[in-house]
């Protein structure tokens, strides 16, 4: 749906595609950047909303519109919203404008981005005002899956903003993402607290650039663009989305006791006491995982773990530098 503002004398007209997360925690803020950015002059506007029901359509009108030639495209969602938009984006020079709707919004937190939606959006429509529009080059993760079997089969790949998780804290997310009668703010407590009898350590073969694959056993494998995963949890303090390199964080096996201490000392950040925990900065990895281990980006899910044939698949992500024209 296409959407015209009245144009100011002398305002520069840009074609904006907008996307909305209509599941995004902030409905109403959502809605409120939606009317702010349809009255705001000299901007036409391609709206899209995806729904569960057609979202794989919804999907290919978004990249049939950047391929036709937007000037921007503004997201209005959480970190799996901005991954879609980066999707759109990446490599094309196309600026990507983030106002953060959603319940971790960690890419905001990387990008220097305001958490709440009104500054984001005053951020926003300023830049959509200048007449040479200001960007900055940031950071993103290419992820490849190879020939695996999770009841789909074949390869495939995806763009993500801020990390790539695999094994534990994925497991834990599948779990709080399936739960619908736990309020939102209790459900990945709720899910730790139940999959933490369940888990045990998983055997990862990994290889780091250009070093020896070397085996890993390990409760999870994180790979991080911005510091920050879970709404806030600094895994990985040094990351930076602008510097060419990715984090790499591994657990090694944890107690049923350590794993349920895990996730609280991250909160608090004192998780850097955890002798298991390894961290590295490498520009590509790959890593072979097992089949019953999910593979997760920006939050949402990759890879099921579901696999019924193979008895893993390797996992390939790179980070590609300035892969993103972040606007603002």
């Amino acid at each position: 749906m296409a959407k015209s503002a009245d144009s100011s004398v002398g305002a520069p007209t840009r074609r904006v595609l907008l996307l909305l997360n209509p599941a995004a925690r902030q409905v109403r803020a959502l809605r409120h950047a939606q009317r702010r950015i349809e009255g705001h002059p000299g901007l036409h506007i391609d709206l899209i909303v995806p729904d569960a029901s057609d979202q794989a359509i919804q999907f290919d009108q978004a990249r049939a519109a950047v391929e036709e030639g937007v000037d921007v495209v503004v997201v209005c969602g959480g970190d799996g919203m901005v991954s879609v938009g980066v999707s759109l984006v990446a490599g094309r020079g196309t600026p990507l404008g983030v106002i953060p709707a959603g319940t971790g919004n960690d890419f905001a937190r990387a990008a220097g981005i305001p958490r709440r939606c009104e500054p984001a959006l005053q951020r926003v429509l300023r830049a959509l005002s200048q007449p040479q529009l200001p960007v900055r080059a940031v950071d993103a993760l290419r992820v490849h899956a190879e020939a695996h079997d999770d009841g789909v089969g074949g390869a495939r790949w995806r763009w993500a903003a801020n990390s790539v998780n695999i094994g534990f804290d994925a497991r834990v997310n599948q779990r709080a993402n399936a739960d619908r009668r736990t309020p939102r703010q209790l459900r990945y407590l709720v899910a730790l607290l139940r999959e933490v009898p369940r888990f045990s350590p998983l055997q990862f073969v990994a290889q780091f650039d250009d070093a020896a694959a070397a085996h890993l056993d390990s409760a999870l494998v994180c790979i991080q663009n911005g510091a920050t995963i879970g709404g806030g949890i600094r895994l990985a303090p040094g990351a930076r989305i602008d510097d060419s390199l990715a984090e790499v964080s591994h657990v090694g096996p944890l107690s049923r006791a350590g794993l349920l201490a895990l996730f609280p000392l991250l909160m608090l950040g004192m998780h850097r006491w955890l002798r298991p925990l390894t961290t590295i900065r490498a520009r590509r990895c790959r890593i072979w995982v097992p089949a019953a281990a999910p593979v997760f980006a920006d939050g949402d899910e990759f890879l099921s773990g579901a696999s019924t044939g193979a008895d893993g698949y390797w996992v390939s992500v790179e980070l590609v530098p300035g892969a993103v024209a972040l606007l603002g």
